[in-house]
């Protein structure tokens, strides 16, 4: 019992040094059994309100998508990457991105079989149509925002 005692303190100190979202993080890892989920698009999971609070600002374009495609979630690398699009529509610039941007990242896209490309195409694909929901016309967007470049990078 004292074992299992100074692990919880344990955590409860690495806990208490986290940023917000190392702690959302955290969380997801320890299992999704004691997570609550988006009352909206019912896919998003947080620890507890005031993680759903704070991370609203970038779930709350994502949830309409979710929404909006419902039951045919796309995988998870899709999500992933409507996330990027959004953050970077947003333009706001957090501590790490003071340091290396998007844009710095290198396209590997010449190095990738044809194959694989066709792959990537089917992805930026199913993250058009993913997005629809909040970015109608994809030729609008800044051409730094080019969905089949976000998969090669």
């Amino acid at each position: 019992m004292q074992f299992i005692t100074r692990i919880l303190w344990t955590l409860q100190d690495l806990s208490s040094q986290m940023t917000p979202e190392q702690r959302r993080n955290w969380m997801f890892s320890l299992g999704n059994e004691h997570l609550h989920r988006c009352s909206q698009c019912k896919v998003a999971k947080y620890c507890g309100k005031s993680c759903q609070k704070e991370g609203w600002l970038d779930h709350k374009r994502e949830c309409k998508c979710l929404r909006n495609v419902k039951p045919n979630f796309p995988p998870d690398s899709v999500r992933l990457a409507g996330r990027i699009v959004f953050k970077l529509l947003r333009q706001s610039a957090c501590l790490s991105e003071k340091l290396y941007s998007f844009s710095d990242l290198q396209s590997n896209a010449e190095q990738l079989s044809e194959e694989m490309k066709e792959g990537l195409r089917h992805l930026a694909h199913t993250l058009q149509l993913y997005l629809r929901a909040e970015i109608q016309d994809a030729s609008h967007l800044s051409p730094a925002i080019d969905f089949f470049q976000i998969f090669t990078k």
